[in-house]
């Protein structure tokens, strides 16, 4: 009878607990009290051996090992790797880039509920041990979701998919990869605005706005958010909409991980059966051909926002090729408006039509693990002798880096059309200081592949020099364009900046009002921060 008694309590006090989190209010005062809110959270620091002679101070020496100690306490072996026990290096060698997976944080916290998430962020302020979050793990540079010696917060538990009573929205947990949740969808013939690539997490691509083959019809990822479900710095647990914290809502449609940890993303859903999309590869002397192809579609997409298109220059193999992958949102193969693309003669062609995810799955083939990454973003004012001029510079600054091991490097090309910046205005806009008005944008992303640790000094330089050669040339012609597209850009480049002045501005209000400390500043300190870039010595 009393462990029934014990255990009924302990239900009811996590049931009080979770209430708390979710209905008091996120913005924290003067007064505010870690240790009374993790009180609040169902966790008493006084019965933590680890924690107790800290609910009077807020620093120690040891703060990652306390609050590692503390988690495994709470939560458990099971739920908390650290170095040395089992499922630590499996953990670490899941991400994408071989520069994540050399990261060693101190230990891995997989939470399984948005409560998890709270007390990590207050055990996080109490001990002062920074972390990071993890959703896919897909990006290219060191410490953007991993952390030295820290915390990373792995959310892989966080699985939850669900559809409304009307199917009108999905509720994903930031667990999820995009391949899950097409996958789980499209037996109801439906889908949401999100990613291209089948292993790349719901979590980043969102936060930092999220590029979707059906983007000319709707929009990007962020704009098709009906909700978030965030933790705040005092482990307040809230939902922002457009009524409902719409400064934080509207932060959160594009402005990275400066404000909260989103435990769910609300998306709107769209009926999606069959597409048709793939690839068809060109060999040099019809590069010509692709650039005014790609020019032209992204000219003319109002004319059928069904098409999709993304070209790369790539060096693979000591060879030149040019790849245009093609996108119809119906299941009609060789759509009118690709008629352009369709007359160059191809070396491999793999368009069918086909599902949604065996789409993603082929863009993940491009897109392998276990390699050394570095991507990088410009946009400018599209320009058929810019791309161009674009694709020259590249391979000028690749002769010198061509025998560097396992190199497969590209400039791929996308158009952020004019149909894709009207709908940006939605719900009371995004972050990202773009308009209608300044497009058809050009939007280039570097990107590079290699083996060996010792070419990345070099290869870094190359990537640099196209970039600032590109922008120079850019401003020259009047086609410059200040915004940094975060998904896309390297741990050299400041995003957030350049959004605009006003939109900065606005996004470090938004910041002070819910997180007046700054935890996710100085605690979250990887990734894209509000003040610049990651790493400020540019090659």
């Amino acid at each position: 009878m009393k462990v029934l008694t014990r255990t009924i309590l302990s239900l009811l006090f996590l049931a009080v607990a979770e209430t708390w989190a979710q209905y008091a209010s996120p913005l924290e005062g003067e007064d505010f009290d870690v240790v009374e809110a993790l009180l609040n959270n169902g966790v008493n620091v006084l019965e933590i051996p680890t924690l107790a002679s800290l609910a009077t101070r807020s620093n120690s020496t040891n703060a990652c090992s306390i609050a590692c100690s503390s988690l495994r306490f709470l939560f458990g072996s099971s739920n908390v790797n650290v170095q040395g026990s089992p499922g630590y290096d499996s953990f670490t060698s899941l991400y994408w880039s071989v520069q994540q997976e050399e990261v060693e944080p101190y230990c891995i916290f997989k939470p399984s509920k948005n409560l998890d998430v709270s007390t990590v962020v207050l055990l996080s302020r109490l001990t002062q041990c920074p972390f990071a979050v993890k959703s896919g793990g897909h990006a290219a540079f060191a410490g953007s979701s991993s952390i030295q010696g820290g915390i990373t917060v792995a959310l892989e538990n966080l699985k939850g998919l669900t559809l409304s009573s009307d199917k009108r929205s999905a509720s994903i947990e930031p667990g999820n990869l995009w391949y899950d949740v097409y996958t789980k969808l499209e037996s109801h013939n439906l889908t949401v605005i999100g990613g291209r690539v089948a292993g790349i997490g719901v979590g980043g691509l969102t936060l930092g706005g999220g590029i979707s083959f059906f983007s000319n019809q709707y929009g990007w990822t962020c704009d098709n958010i009906q909700s978030f479900e965030v933790v705040t710095a005092s482990g307040i647990i809230v939902t922002a909409s457009p009524t409902n914290y719409p400064d934080l809502y509207w932060a959160l449609r594009g402005g990275g991980n400066n404000f909260g940890i989103v435990t769910k993303f609300n998306l709107k859903t769209i009926s999606q059966g069959l597409m048709w999309g793939g690839s068809r590869i060109h060999l040099e002397d019809q590069f010509p051909a692709v650039i005014n192809a790609f020019y032209n579609l992204g000219v003319n997409s109002a004319q059928d926002t069904a098409a999709a298109q993304i070209t790369s220059f790539a060096y693979t193999q000591n060879t030149r090729l040019a790849s245009a992958d093609l996108q119809y949102a119906k299941p009609i193969a060789n759509a009118s408006i690709f008629s352009e693309y369709l007359a160059i003669p191809s070396l491999q062609d793999t368009t069918k039509v086909r599902s949604l995810a065996d789409l993603t799955v082929q863009f993940n083939s491009s897109n392998p693990d276990g390699l050394r990454e570095t991507y990088w973003a410009m946009t400018f004012k599209l320009d058929k002798d810019l791309v161009s001029y674009v694709k020259d510079v590249f391979y000028d600054e690749l002769a010198a880096i061509t025998d560097a091991e396992g190199l497969v490097a590209a400039a791929t090309m996308q158009v952020i059309t004019v149909p894709q910046l009207q709908n940006m205005v939605k719900n009371g806009g995004n972050a990202l200081g773009l308009s209608a008005s300044s497009g058809p944008l050009l939007l280039v992303n570097p990107n590079m592949m290699w083996t060996n640790i010792a070419d990345d000094t070099r290869i870094l330089k190359a990537n640099s020099n196209l970039v600032k050669r590109t922008v120079a040339e850019a401003n020259t012609r009047g086609l410059a364009v200040d915004y940094i597209y975060m998904n896309y850009a390297s741990q050299f480049q400041a995003v957030v900046p350049s959004y605009g002045a006003s939109n900065q501005a606005r996004l470090k209000a938004v910041a002070k009002k819910y997180d007046p400390v700054g935890v996710f500043q100085t605690l979250q300190p990887g990734y894209f921060k509000l003040d610049g870039a990651p790493d400020p010595n540019m090659p």
